[in-house]
């Protein structure tokens, strides 16, 4: 992905770090951002330890793979040993996502974070969310719903230029 960083725009940087500027429960802390899945938990808490992180996110910059066998193991230990922890994934795969982390699913410090993904939400001004239950009263108490102009007017907002301080880390290889 193609994007800005405190060195300027590349699309080859895989840890980096930095203010966790989106709008989550660990909004403001310090984070160890994961776009690559092959290194170990040892690796992982060296880089945490050393940028002086206290969260963690994988899949940063659209790089979640769901088929990573290592991640449940190495979120668990993480979360023990305290540090807040995110995943961003994609919606398309929620489902899965939440059967692989059901065991960390409801700890306080870890972050389900599910994108979705909205091209030109400026031309969508009638648009409605519709948060509903896989069934008419199967398993929510009823459904959820939300304009798109509501939705901007509380969510929390992240200008892309509030990315450009992201830190690389290393060599990024």
């Amino acid at each position: 992905m193609l994007r800005d960083y405190s060195t300027g725009l590349s699309e080859d940087i895989r840890v980096f770090s930095g203010l966790e500027i989106e709008h989550t429960p660990a909004y403001g802390k310090r984070t160890l951002f994961l776009a690559r899945n092959d290194l170990t938990l040892d690796e992982i808490k060296e880089l945490a330890h050393t940028n002086n992180c206290e969260a963690i996110y994988y899949g940063a910059n659209r790089t979640y793979m769901h088929s990573h066998g290592m991640q449940l193991a190495q979120i668990q230990t993480l979360l023990k040993e305290g540090f807040w922890i995110t995943v961003d994934y994609p919606f398309e795969i929620h489902r899965a996502v939440k059967q692989k982390f059901n065991s960390v699913w409801n700890n306080p410090k870890f972050i389900p974070f599910c994108s979705l993904i909205f091209p030109d939400t400026e031309q969508d001004t009638n648009l409605c969310f519709k948060v509903d239950d896989v069934d008419f009263n199967k398993t929510n108490p009823g459904v959820w719903t939300m304009s798109m102009t509501d939705f901007k007017k509380q969510a929390g907002f992240t200008q892309w230029d509030e990315y450009k301080k992201d830190e690389p880390i290393g060599d990024n290889k």
